[in-house]
């Protein structure tokens, strides 16, 4: 999974700690678009705009930091 974020963003940083939590770091493949500017082209060519977090799975983009947080939670738990 990938997963499209910057550090500043409150909202990534949902995702992130619950990663953390969940001891997962190992299952994603972290882009952050401020550090690197072809993340975020990526991240707009894949949805068309670059707001972060974008969690990509085998199903597509998700862009809610609840809704991936859930969904993590009902994976990983």
């Amino acid at each position: 999974m990938v997963l499209y974020f910057y550090e500043d963003c409150e909202y990534s940083q949902i995702v992130l700690n619950t990663i953390a939590n969940l001891k997962i770091k190992d299952k994603f493949t972290f882009k952050d678009i401020r550090l690197n500017p072809d993340y975020a082209r990526e991240l707009a060519d894949l949805t068309g705009n670059d707001i972060v977090p974008c969690l990509v799975t085998t199903e597509g983009p998700m862009k809610e930091a609840k809704d991936i947080r859930k969904y993590l939670v009902s994976n990983f738990m």
